[in-house]
């Protein structure tokens, strides 16, 4: 039964530690990271209200937020 708790655990502390390395921003001045293309996808963060615009490195599926400057 202990077990099944500790393994239980370690899976949630993955799926958590995934999900927030999944969502760096990057600052308007930033340029992504070397192998990164920028993609049409522009969207407003829900839980911010700032705009983004997504990079996308097709070699590892990996995505970037960088933030777009106000109008």
């Amino acid at each position: 039964m202990v077990s099944y708790t500790i393994l239980a655990g370690l899976v949630l502390v993955v799926l958590v530690a995934s999900r927030l390395s999944r969502r760096r921003r990057l600052k308007p001045t930033e340029t992504p990271p070397e192998g990164f293309s920028p993609t049409d996808e522009i969207f407003v963060d829900p839980t911010t209200g700032i705009k983004q615009q997504v990079w996308y490195n097709a070699e590892t599926g990996a995505r970037h937020y960088q933030t777009l400057p106000p109008p």
